[in-house]
């Protein structure tokens, strides 16, 4: 009974203060605070389809509806780590072990995995994924079975991340203001997220959304590398509803 009603004041506490409901094939947008008192946007793929680009995706496509950088790009500038995308296995001797998540999208949706520091990302599992047309791109993951990961950074930057949460639904959150990782992956947990996956940010933060007027806004704080960005998780209405 305690942890039934534990759970109940967790979920009013993470409460939502505004929501942009919207048609099946648009986004989804919704405000939210923290029990922390941390602000979230957040941005629900929905019957959207996902997938993972590797060339700079246009805003004039207006089947695009959401777009941000997700892998890291390496101080050489290509991305960080190994990654599928096309059907083609790429840096596949450049698996990260400090990285110790993966985003998989096949089929336009998407599936977020613990790699144990990359030793998941074999060469037989690659080839698997490619096969079946699958992308995968390496990422921090910071939340893992409903448990938040402590990291020793304490840095503030503003955050965003892929969240499969525990109703099913695959969301973006994005922070309104700068924070640490680890209060991140908490407010996550709080806000019952599953498992989540971080993007890109910093310098490499913009980003760009379309709302239900068709007009494009942009996302991010900072701004000042976006072409240097190398990679992009891409939300965009599927065939049968464009």
């Amino acid at each position: 009974m305690f942890t039934r009603v534990l759970s109940i004041l967790t979920a009013l506490i993470f409460t939502s203060v505004g929501a942009a409901w919207s048609k099946p094939a648009d986004l989804e947008i919704k405000s939210t605070k923290a029990s922390s008192g941390n602000e979230y946007t957040l941005f629900y793929q929905g019957d959207l389809a996902a997938s993972f680009e590797i060339k700079r995706p246009k805003q004039t496509d207006n089947s695009i509806v959401f777009c941000i950088p997700c892998a890291f790009t390496s101080y050489v500038g290509s991305i960080d780590g190994v990654y599928i995308c096309d059907g083609k296995v790429h840096h596949r001797h450049f698996v990260s072990d400090q990285i110790g998540g993966a985003g998989i999208i096949h089929n336009g949706n998407f599936e977020l995995v613990a790699t144990d520091k990359g030793k998941l990302l074999t060469n037989s599992y690659l080839n698997e994924l490619a096969k079946k047309r699958a992308a995968l791109f390496q990422q921090f993951l910071i939340v893992q079975d409903g448990v938040p990961a402590h990291f020793k950074d304490k840095t503030l930057f503003q955050r965003r991340a892929i969240a499969k949460m525990k109703d099913g639904q695959t969301a973006i959150f994005e922070s309104k203001t700068a924070i640490t990782l680890s209060q991140f992956g908490q407010d996550l947990k709080d806000a019952g997220a599953k498992n989540a996956l971080y993007t890109d940010m910093g310098a490499y933060d913009e980003g760009w959304y379309r709302d239900a007027e068709k007009t494009v806004k942009p996302l991010g704080m900072d701004r000042s590398l976006t072409n240097k960005q190398t990679n992009w998780l891409v939300f965009s209405r599927r065939q049968n509803e464009r």
